[in-house]
């Protein structure tokens, strides 16, 4: 048994061997800078790998939110000066202003995964109106609930207890109209 162990182990470590021989050890390096071109936000991640741009290598925007990341449009590659331009939208909200981009390579066949990240003020503040709280409305809670959907359950209620203790009299009225036959026979 022992013998079969140490050959799965041995046979394991040589396809992981194998399959990591396939990957690039190439490092890249993105350098994330943020204009304001007229009324447009523009975004420039610049790929550099061993002090040279890199050409026509895909890179993804995105902005952190709350539980994962926000892709902004499709992969753009890199141009001859190692350059990907983004343009930026403006309509995406954040708590004050301020948003988390991320610039990555995923998936590339000549150089390992690499990400980076920068913080602009770019986004849309969400202001919230709680002026309406103690409003009735479909989400409140007992006595903020609207009147016609208190009155409804009250409605439903009183029709399933009024079945209920109708069925128990009815229970009774037979066992009355039974005593009341032997008493005839």
């Amino acid at each position: 048994m022992k013998k079969y162990n140490y050959f799965l182990v041995t046979c394991l470590m040589i396809l992981f061997s194998m399959a990591t021989s396939f990957a690039q050890d190439k490092e890249a390096k993105i350098t994330l800078t943020f204009e304001k071109v007229d009324s447009l936000n523009v975004c420039k991640a610049f790929v550099t790998s061993e002090g040279q741009p890199v050409i026509e290598v895909p890179v993804i925007l995105s902005v952190k939110r709350l539980f994962t990341k926000l892709p902004i449009g499709d992969a753009i590659a890199t141009d001859s000066t190692g350059v990907a331009t983004f343009e930026f939208p403006n309509d995406i909200p954040s708590k004050n202003g301020k948003l988390t981009i991320f610039a990555s390579i995923v998936d590339d066949e000549n150089y390992a995964n690499t990400e980076t990240s920068g913080e602009v003020n770019w986004g849309t503040v969400v202001v919230t109106d709680n002026s309406n709280v103690d409003e009735r409305s479909f989400s409140a809670g007992r006595d903020r609930a609207p009147i016609y959907f208190i009155v409804l359950s009250l409605v439903i209620l009183g029709l399933i207890w009024g079945t209920l203790l109708y069925a128990v009299l009815q229970v009774f009225k037979i066992k009355r109209l039974g005593k009341l036959e032997e008493i005839k026979e």
